[in-house]
């Protein structure tokens, strides 16, 4: 599942299959490490509405989780592809150990709910540990089969940054990141800021520009 999305063919590779082994071995120890800590621990689903008491791991550490959740889900529900599902639970669980020690600066309520969230977005494909880690983490009464899938949140999930297109005279020249939600005003004092642009308009003299917030800036140029 991991190599290829369903549709694909593919061929056997003993190493991929211990590139998965190692990457879940490492799921294991990162929840042993921090098991015992977290049973009867409340998840903080709270503190995902407003981040404004949260630490900066714990910012980092919600983001990077429900982000990971918004991608995952909709790789199930409409592209059904396990394979970049997979690589973004890689991916948080690299931020998961990037972070540690956890307890440094994270509350157990906010790890409960990153380890949580991972445990969920890992069953559909390795139901046995995700139901083992289930288990450890202290979560008792019906199997983590019966539980409902999460929720993410849009406040969390939103990206802090987003590709703009940069055209000149309606011909795209250059793309950028940008912060998300810059006012116009804003978004083009940041895209004339570029070093890029100069040599983009070649010593013309910008007569407009037109922008759309988190989309693109259009310089027409005469």
């Amino acid at each position: 599942m991991f190599t290829a999305p369903p549709e694909k063919d593919l061929e056997w590779s003993e190493q991929a299959i211990e590139g998965c082994s190692r990457f879940l071995q490492r799921v294991y120890r990162v929840v042993a490490r921090h098991a015992d800590s977290l049973k009867g621990i409340t998840p903080a689903a709270g503190i995902a509405a407003s981040l404004d008491s949260a630490t900066p791991k714990e910012k980092i550490l919600l983001r990077k989780a429900h982000q990971v959740l918004r991608r995952v889900t909709n790789d199930f529900e409409s592209r059904w592809h396990f394979n970049s599902a997979t690589a973004l639970l890689m991916e948080l669980v690299n931020e998961i150990y990037a972070q540690e020690p956890l307890e440094e600066g994270a509350s157990a309520a906010v790890l409960k709910e990153v380890f949580d969230l991972l445990i969920l977005m890992m069953a559909p494909m390795v139901p046995h540990l995700a139901e083992e880690l289930w288990e450890m983490l202290g979560h008792t009464g019906p199997t983590l089969a019966h539980a409902p899938w999460p929720k993410f949140v849009p406040q969390l999930a939103a990206e802090d940054e987003v590709e703009i297109v940069v055209q000149v005279n309606g011909r795209v020249k250059t793309r950028m990141l940008v912060a998300v939600g810059l006012g116009k005003e804003e978004l083009a004092e940041r895209v004339l800021s570029d070093p890029k642009i100069p040599s983009l308009l070649e010593g013309q003299r910008i007569v407009k520009k037109i922008v759309v917030p988190d989309k693109l800036v259009n310089l027409v140029v005469g």
